[in-house]
């Protein structure tokens, strides 16, 4: 019995993708990861400064609040350490330290000293609502803010962003 063959019978079957196909993909994938990622860090570290920011206005509006309903002074402390991290301590009137809050290790407090006494940004929060009010920045590498606290109002707020 003779076989007859059909139209398109001497094809090869399905094949995969050949090395050197692979190796093509690959190194494409590599550039285009190449060009993307500085970007996307880039991005990460901005958002990072930006939480920090937040996070810092967040609870200096609690302070604020505490302090109201507490009927005594309330301070925030921020601290430009040269040994390790930035951070900023919730105290008391008489600076006694009740929380600490270390800021990420690429974000750094910048205080102007001729607002505060000394390199320490001392920021009072009283019973009537009121602060001692002051401006400093929040920077990382490529961003920077301004970060200002209202001294009829108490409300902190970001005043404006730098972008390098």
């Amino acid at each position: 019995m003779m076989r007859m063959s059909t139209p398109g019978s001497d094809l090869p079957s399905k094949r995969g993708f050949s090395l050197f196909e692979l190796l093509i993909v690959l190194i494409l994938v590599a550039l285009a990861a190449g060009v993307v990622m500085p970007s996307f860090s880039r991005g990460l570290r901005g958002l990072e400064l930006e939480t920090a920011g937040r996070d810092l206005i967040t609870r200096m509006k609690q302070v604020r609040s505490g302090a109201i309903a507490r009927q005594e002074v309330s301070r925030i402390i921020l601290v430009s350490s040269q040994d390790g991290p930035d951070y900023y301590v919730l105290a008391n009137e008489f600076e006694q330290e009740q929380s600490r809050f270390l800021l990420p290790d690429r974000v750094s407090i910048q205080v102007q000293e001729e607002q505060f006494e000394g390199p320490l940004a001392r920021i009072n929060f009283y019973p009537n609502g009121r602060s001692s009010g002051g401006s400093f920045y929040l920077q990382n590498e490529t961003r920077e803010i301004e970060i200002w606290v209202d001294p009829i109002t108490g409300f902190a707020r970001v005043l404006k962003e730098k972008f390098d």
